[in-house]
């Protein structure tokens, strides 16, 4: 009786730890889980830094962007990062997800590291606006020993807005002022593609204020101050590979297309909804990009229509899932046939009107989205010929910055 009661006082004092096991085992194992849930699972943990190495680990896309975004906690606590995690933060610093980008180098800021300095100007020669907008945001807290170069080499960035930064920190480290304002020269949202436009007359200020600036530098390039070379990580940080998931979706006329058929070529995924205004009017881009490349690119447009949105409706329909509804019939059972039907009817409007001319994928089940993070519109992601993510970012591009991302990725 005595070794019963043993046994039973045993598994209960287990019932929590094993508890947790099976849960951190679930949603490690989870091509697609709820990024919150996962992020609890992490901070929760008994040890946090164990659980945030091991889902990083997994090399899924993901679990590395919640494992990432867990470290700021984690460095809160004190007694700055064990070596593994300041490793996985500086390798995340030149990673393929802006998201994960973000982050990392936010918390190489914070710790004051001395690598700091070399990543956030290695962000300048991007081909994306949005990561050299980074790096100059994050050179703002740096002196300009060692960096002051990559940011002169930006006075005629293509990307107004990047010119317009990189001046502006000249004249923060000069103390002069060369004609250029923000608030004249910051290029305006168009609210019909979301893509950044220049404003009347802010490119022949720009031109003007780069002149200025270049005339300045060359007189002061060897300026004390501005003396030094920016310090290289030792040894060079790189990241390894992050695999693209696999998967296949149904096109609109039933056909099933595979990641797996398009190996050798580069592909963008393109996550899109019918009624994301900025997803919609990026489309004509997304066209023209194909017609340019025709057989080195592969675009897919990968529909998440069918994802609920915060108010539970599909397709952008108000209260979608409750038409055609039987009387008593379970609420949670989910849309309706009729409901998708019409979801379905909607897409392939959208497809003919915009004249796509890229394969339009039905994720009815948010598998692929939830795999890539896709939840958040428009999101695209871009892999190489090898099969590896490349970029991984949010919001609208111009057709240019798609075609150098695209070069840069191989395409």
């Amino acid at each position: 009786m005595a070794g019963f009661l043993a046994l039973l006082g045993l598994g209960w004092l287990m019932r929590e730890p094993v508890r947790r096991a099976i849960t951190e085992h679930a949603i490690l194992a989870n091509d697609a889980p709820d990024s919150s849930a996962l992020l609890e699972v992490i901070q929760d943990a008994p040890d946090p830094a164990r659980m945030l190495l091991a889902a990083w680990d997994t090399g899924k896309i993901v679990h590395r962007e919640v494992a990432m975004r867990a470290v700021p906690a984690l460095l809160r606590t004190g007694g700055g990062l064990p070596p593994e995690i300041e490793r996985i933060v500086l390798v995340g610093a030149k990673d393929p997800d802006l998201a994960v980008r973000q982050v990392a180098l936010g918390v190489l800021r914070d710790l004051h590291h001395p690598g700091y300095a070399a990543l956030a100007a290695a962000q300048l020669s991007d081909g994306d606006p949005e990561v050299r907008l980074l790096g100059l945001q994050h050179l703002r807290f740096l002196p300009p020993s060692g960096v002051v170069q990559a940011v002169a080499g930006r006075f005629d960035d293509p990307d107004p807005l990047v010119a317009a930064m990189a001046i502006k920190l000249f004249e923060k480290w000069s103390g002069q002022e060369f004609g250029v304002k923000l608030s004249e020269t910051t290029p305006v949202r168009n609210p019909d593609n979301g893509l950044a436009e220049p404003r009347k007359g802010s490119i022949a200020v720009l031109r003007s204020g780069a002149e200025r600036a270049r005339t300045w530098w060359r007189a002061h390039q060897t300026d004390p101050e501005f003396a030094g070379q920016t310090a290289a990580l030792e040894p060079v940080i790189e990241h390894a590979p992050l695999r693209a998931p696999g998967f296949e979706l149904p096109t609109l006329d039933g056909r099933t297309v595979r990641l797996s058929e398009f190996r050798g070529k580069v592909v963008l995924l393109n996550f899109w909804t019918t009624w994301c205004t900025a997803c919609v009017a990026e489309i004509p881009a997304l066209i023209e990009l194909q017609q340019r490349q025709p057989k080195d690119v592969v675009i897919l447009g990968v529909s998440l229509d069918f994802v609920p949105d915060d108010h539970g409706h599909i397709g952008g329909i108000p209260a979608v899932e409750d038409q055609g509804r039987e009387p008593g019939q379970d609420e949670d059972a989910g849309p309706t046939a009729e409901t998708l039907k019409r979801v379905r009817q909607r897409i392939a409007r959208v497809v003919r009107s915009r004249g796509m001319t890229y394969p339009v994928l039905l994720d009815e089940h948010n598998e692929v989205g939830g795999q890539y993070n896709g939840g958040e519109l428009p999101t695209t992601v871009i892999i190489d010929a090898e099969g590896n993510v490349r970029r991984r970012f949010i919001g609208a591009r111009s057709l240019e910055v798609f075609e150098a991302m695209l070069r840069q990725a191989g395409g």
